[in-house]
C-alpha cells in the first residue's frame, strides 16, 4: 500500500475512532447523568445507613461478577471473520457465567451476612445476582455495530434501561423509604437493555461451545485481570464495612460514586473505538506509538481540569444536590477526585494490551496493585479509619500509574518521559486554574443559602475552566501549535462555523 492511501486510511480511523468516541462519550454522560439524578433524589430519600448496607452487597456482588468475568465483546472484536457459531459460542458461554456466578452469590450470601453481623444481606446479595445474569442474556450480534464505529444502538439501549431503573427506584423510595429501592433500580437497569439490544441486533438464542477455541486465550488472561482489579477496586468498602458504621460507609460510597462519574464519562468509553484503532495500526509501530501518545494526551485533557476541579469544589457540591446529612461526604471526595488523577496518564494502556494481545500485562499490574493496596489498607484503616484508606488509595494510584507506564513503555518502546511530556499543557492549565479559583474561593467565603451555594459555584466552575482553556491554547500557541487536541478543536469548531454560515438565510 502506498504513503498515500496508508495516510488516508490512517486518517479515515483516526475520525472513526473520534466518531464512536464521541458518541459513547455521549451516552455515557447521558446515563452517568441519570445516575447522578438517581443519587440526588435517592440520596434525599433515603439514609447514608441504607446506602452502606447496600454497598456491601454491591461489593460482593461486583467481585464475584468480575471473577466470572468474560469479556466477550474483546474477544468477538479481536475475530476478523466471525460467523453464527462465533456468536452461538458467545452466549452460550455467557449463559454458563451466568449460572455460575447465581450458585457462587448463593453459597456466599450467608457466610458474607455473618461477618458483617446483618442478615438483611441475604436477600440483597441474592437479589442483586440477577443484575449481571441478565446483563450476560443480551444479543452477542450487538457486536457488529460497534466492530463498525456504529454506537447509537448501544445509546438508545443503555438510556433506555438507566430510565427505567431510575423510575423504579425512585418510585419504590418515595413510596417504601427502604432501602430495597436500590437493589431494584439496580437489576431492572440490565433487564431493560438486554431485552432491548434484540431491536437493534436480531439473534436467535441457540447453546453451542463449537468456537471455544477462539476465546479461550484471549479470555483466560483478561478474566483473571478483572477479577483481581474488581477486588482491588471494592476493597476498600469491604474492609471498611467491618470497621466503621453504615452511616460512615454509606457517606464513602456516595462520595466513591460521585467521584467515578467523569471517569466513567470521558474515559471508559474512549475503551472500544481505542482498541479498534489500535488494532487496526498495531502492524506500523511508529504510528501506534503516535495514537497511543495522542490518546493519552488527549484523555489528560479533558479528564485532568473535570477531576482537579470536582476537588476544588467538593463540598459545596454534596451540600447542594445531596444535603446536610451527607456533608461528611464532601472531604472524602475532595480526595477521591484526586485519586483518579494518575490513572488518566495510563488510561489507554487497557485497549493498547488488548490489541497487541498482551492482556497479562493487566493481569501482573492488578496483582502488584493489590500485593501493594491490601496490607496498606489493612494499616490505614486500623490507625486512621476512612481518612487512611483515602491516603492508601492516593499512593497506590500514584504507584500503579508509575508501573503502567514502564509497561507501555516496553510494549511499544515510549519512553516515559514522552508519556509524561505529551500532556504538559494540560497539566500546567490545571495548576494554573487551582492557583486562581482557590484565592477566590476564600474571597466569596463560605455559602449559606442554596442560591448563595449555586453562585458559588457558578462563579468558580466558571473562573477556573476559563483559566484552565485559556491557558492550555495559550501554551500551544507559543509552542508552535501542533498537533493534539487544541488542534482538533479549533479544526471542528471552523467546520462548524462554516457549515452554519452556508446554512443561515442570505
Amino acid at each position: 500500500m502506498s504513503s498515500e492511501k496508508t495516510e488516508a486510511v490512517a486518517r479515515k480511523i483516526g475520525r472513526q475512532t473520534a466518531a464512536g468516541a464521541v458518541v459513547l462519550v455521549a451516552l455515557r454522560l447521558a446515563t452517568r447523568s441519570i445516575d447522578l439524578v438517581s443519587l440526588v433524589v435517592l440520596g434525599r430519600l433515603l439514609s447514608p445507613a441504607d446506602f452502606g448496607l447496600v454497598a456491601i452487597a454491591m461489593s460482593v456482588m461486583m467481585v464475584f461478577e468480575a471473577v466470572m468475568e468474560l469479556p466477550v465483546f474483546f474477544a468477538l472484536v479481536a475475530i476478523k471473520n466471525r460467523t453464527r457459531a462465533h456468536y452461538d459460542t458467545a452466549f452460550t458461554l455467557l449463559t454458563i457465567k451466568g449460572a455460575l456466578l447465581s450458585t457462587m452469590l448463593l453459597l456466599v450470601a450467608w457466610p458474607v451476612a455473618y461477618v458483617y453481623n446483618d442478615e438483611r444481606l441475604i436477600w440483597l446479595i441474592l437479589s442483586l445476582g440477577l443484575a449481571p445474569v441478565s446483563r450476560g442474556l443480551g444479543s452477542p450480534r450487538m457486536i457488529d455495530h460497534s466492530a463498525n464505529f456504529n454506537f447509537w444502538p448501544n445509546f438508545v439501549m443503555e438510556t433506555s434501561g438507566k430510565l427505567v431503573g431510575f423510575v423504579l427506584a425512585v418510585s419504590l423510595a418515595w413510596s417504601t423509604r427502604s432501602y430495597w429501592a436500590l437493589p431494584a433500580g439496580t437489576i431492572a437497569v440490565p433487564i431493560t437493555a438486554s431485552a432491548i439490544s434484540y431491536l437493534f441486533a436480531p439473534y436467535r438464542p441457540r447453546f453451542a461451545l463449537a468456537e471455544w477455541r477462539a476465546f479461550g486465550s484471549f479470555l483466560g488472561w483478561t478474566s483473571v485481570t478483572q477479577a483481581v482489579a474488581a477486588t482491588n477496586w471494592q476493597m476498600d468498602q469491604l474492609i471498611l464495612g467491618h470497621w466503621v458504621d453504615r452511616f460512615e460507609l454509606g457517606r464513602f460510597a456516595m462520595a466513591s460514586n460521585l467521584a467515578s462519574i467523569p471517569w466513567q464519562i470521558f474515559i471508559v468509553q474512549v475503551i472500544s473505538p481505542l482498541l479498534v484503532a489500535f488494532s487496526q495500526v498495531r502492524e506500523n509501530a511508529a504510528r501506534l506509538r503516535g495514537a497511543y501518545r495522542k490518546s493519552v494526551a488527549t484523555i489528560v485533557t479533558v479528564g485532568l481540569p473535570i477531576m482537579v476541579g470536582m476537588s476544588l469544589t467538593a463540598g459545596p457540591i454534596v451540600q447542594l444536590i445531596l444535603g446536610d446529612q451527607w456533608s461528611e461526604a464532601g472531604a472524602m471526595l475532595r480526595w477521591l477526585a484526586l485519586v483518579a488523577v494518575p490513572s488518566l496518564f495510563v488510561a489507554p494502556l487497557s485497549p493498547l494490551s488488548m490489541a497487541l494481545n498482551q492482556t497479562r500485562v493487566l493481569l501482573w499490574l492488578a496483582v502488584a496493585e493489590l500485593a501493594l493496596k491490601l496490607p496498606l489498607t489493612l494499616l490505614g484503616v486500623y490507625y486512621d479509619g476512612i481518612e487512611g484508606v483515602l491516603l492508601v488509595r492516593l499512593t497506590v494510584s500514584a504507584a500503579v500509574a508509575i508501573c503502567s507506564m514502564v509497561a507501555a513503555r516496553d510494549l511499544i518502546k515510549l519512553p516515559v518521559m514522552d508519556q509524561l511530556l505529551s500532556s504538559w499543557r494540560a497539566v500546567l492549565g490545571a495548576a494554573a486554574m487551582a492557583v486562581a479559583v482557590v484565592p477566590l474561593q476564600l474571597w466569596l467565603g463560605a455559602a449559606g443559602t442554596t442560591v448563595a451555594k449555586v453562585t458559588y459555584l457558578a462563579v468558580t466552575i466558571a473562573a477556573g475552566g476559563g483559566v484552565y482553556v485559556g491557558s492550555v491554547f495559550l501554551l500551544w500557541r507559543l509552542s508552535g501549535m501542533p498537533e493534539g487536541i487544541e488542534a482538533d478543536a479549533i479544526g471542528a469548531a471552523g467546520a462548524l462555523l462554516r457549515k452554519l454560515s452556508r446554512s443561515a438565510p442570505a
